[in-house]
């Protein structure tokens, strides 16, 4: 319900429905096609009322897509917790959800090929060692370990709608969930735990993120740590 009352109705329809027809736009060739789709009035039977469904979400015959949008932007969007910039992104430019941050940015650490497996734990990073660099290595990150990061939870929400893998891994082998953890955002944590996010997985250091959470002092949240253990 957070993420539809950030997003509002008025402005999710101002992209499912761009192209529908104005009451006063004559017919030419660019809007002939759907020119007869009318949106559908409280009173209009249910068939009707299902059938513009059908148009709006599934056909996407309303929907303007633009595959030239700046899809950079998506990054700062999320750093911005500008949940409706990001919402536009995601839908016109069809951007995925789990593009990683390596294909939107060259400011990359790790660019040799690694033989050794101890540059793969995250403790071993000079860059998440550094406390100049709040956000830490986000080589391999996806879109939701950027969200995370930064511990935007409808973000996260807006994320997993458009389809981010809850259990992706970065370079370090880092779930969104290591990264909920290293942060001690419990409520975060919490819910990702919730909507499914695997416990089991090891980062590139061989701990998970439960073992991670409690290198950084005791879990008094009971609730957090049944989650965890269920």
């Amino acid at each position: 319900m957070d993420l539809f009352h950030a997003l509002g109705n008025d402005y999710a329809n101002s992209i499912w429905e761009a192209l529908l027809p104005k009451e006063d736009q004559g017919m030419n060739d660019s809007n002939g096609a759907i020119l007869f789709i009318e949106k559908p009035k409280p009173s209009d039977a249910f068939s009707i009322k299902e059938r513009y469904i059908q148009t709006k979400y599934v056909d996407k015959l309303l929907f303007a897509r633009d595959p030239d949008q700046n899809t950079i932007n998506i990054l700062e969007a999320i750093r911005k917790n500008d949940v409706r910039a990001a919402y536009r992104i995601l839908a016109i430019a069809e951007v995925s959800a789990n593009m990683t941050y390596d294909a939107l940015s060259k400011d990359v650490h790790h660019v040799q090929p690694v033989t050794d497996k101890m540059l793969l734990d995250p403790i071993s990073c000079e860059i998440i060692q550094d406390s100049g660099k709040p956000e830490g290595c986000l080589q391999g990150c996806s879109l939701l370990h950027f969200a995370c990061e930064y511990g935007y939870p409808i973000m996260v929400e807006l994320l997993l709608l458009f389809g981010a893998d809850i259990n992706m891994q970065d370079f370090h082998g880092r779930t969104p969930l290591h990264h909920c953890v290293q942060k001690k955002n419990d409520e975060l944590t919490k819910h990702l735990l919730k909507r499914g996010a695997r416990t089991t997985i090891k980062d590139g250091g061989g701990l998970t993120a439960l073992e991670r959470r409690m290198e950084l002092g005791a879990i008094t949240d009971e609730d957090l740590f049944i989650l965890f253990v269920r």
